[in-house]
């Protein structure tokens, strides 16, 4: 028979340290699959959609640039046709605005707009995109997936509304 007092609070600590374990990896298991099932903000039609948190007139180096989308970047351009409407004062035409998932197709880094080269560049691997998301040069294998936009206000103060494609 143990009657070592030390040996009841060690067995304690052991059976306390093992639930605890095995709650956290329930956990750690159960909280993606969640997520997953979780439905996230939808359209009518059933697309996710976001208004950036920007406005038309601070493009192309809005602050916020990618924003979150459905827990993923999303990149907006203004494509420089659609900055020299812009400059004019003219309505922006449906392919001035473009959007992308902004998570480069080849090690999942996050791209980022080059309005002086007028293209989308990945900085890990010197990916480069044209502006309608198709992969140039550098080892991307894949174009970006591409999303709706939409322009809501007045404008040059729109607002930008994202939705995906399909």
């Amino acid at each position: 028979m143990d009657t070592d007092p030390g040996s009841s609070s060690r067995r304690r600590w052991l059976l306390h340290s093992l639930q605890a374990s095995f709650a956290a990896t329930v956990a750690a298991i159960c909280y993606p699959v969640l997520r997953f099932l979780r439905p996230r903000p939808a359209t009518v039609s059933g697309a996710m959609e976001v208004v950036a948190p920007f406005r038309v007139n601070q493009l192309p180096n809005a602050p916020g640039n990618p924003f979150n989308f459905g827990g993923k970047p999303c990149l907006v351009v203004l494509t420089p046709e659609g900055e020299k409407r812009l400059a004019r004062g003219e309505r922006l035409q449906p392919g001035d605005i473009r959007a992308f998932n902004a998570i480069c197709t080849h090690m999942d880094c996050t791209v980022h707009y080059r309005p002086d080269h007028g293209d989308i560049f990945c900085s890990c691997h010197n990916g480069v995109y044209d502006l309608n998301g198709h992969n140039v040069s550098g080892p991307p294998p894949r174009p970006l997936e591409t999303y709706k936009v939409t322009l809501r206000g007045s404008p040059g103060q729109e607002e930008i509304v994202v939705s995906r494609t399909s």
